[in-house]
């Protein structure tokens, strides 16, 4: 009768090979691209909340300044205001627009707030959520 040799099982290596991480190199680089991506598109939505903020403050002070003028009229201040945002946002962006006077310390000061929507997602955002202050001293 024959013998029948069976020959002993493959010794594994404990160093793992590359086909055990077959297409892992893909995955992971999708993953990062992804978080890349996210963060890149959050800046990008910082920037713009902050341009739409300086741009608005911008035109909260030269409202103030320009209700401050001698002569001049809160509603005057107001309008400039307007004006301003009107033309470096557009008119969707105008918000509440008020100004008023107050007294300090026997001095006029005009106060210009503008009321406005603070960009969340792209160019949408929450009405009113913004509120930015301009003061200017009254002449």
């Amino acid at each position: 009768m024959e013998t029948i040799k069976i020959p002993p099982p493959p010794v594994r290596s404990p160093i793992k090979t590359h086909q055990d991480e077959a297409g892992s190199q893909v995955v992971s680089h999708v993953l990062v691209q992804v978080m890349v991506v996210i963060v890149l598109l959050g800046l990008l939505q910082l920037a713009y909340v902050l341009h739409i903020r300086n741009l608005t403050l911008d035109a909260a002070s030269e409202g103030a300044r320009r209700a401050a003028l001698a002569g001049a009229t809160l509603d005057e201040g107001e309008q400039r205001a307007r004006d301003l945002i009107e033309a470096s946002l557009g008119k969707a962006r105008i918000g509440e627009v008020k100004a008023t006077e107050v007294q300090v310390e026997g001095v006029t000061q005009v106060t210009l707030t503008i009321n406005t929507s603070l960009p969340v997602l792209g160019p949408w955002g929450l009405p009113r959520s913004m509120e930015i202050k301009a003061r200017a001293w009254k002449e």
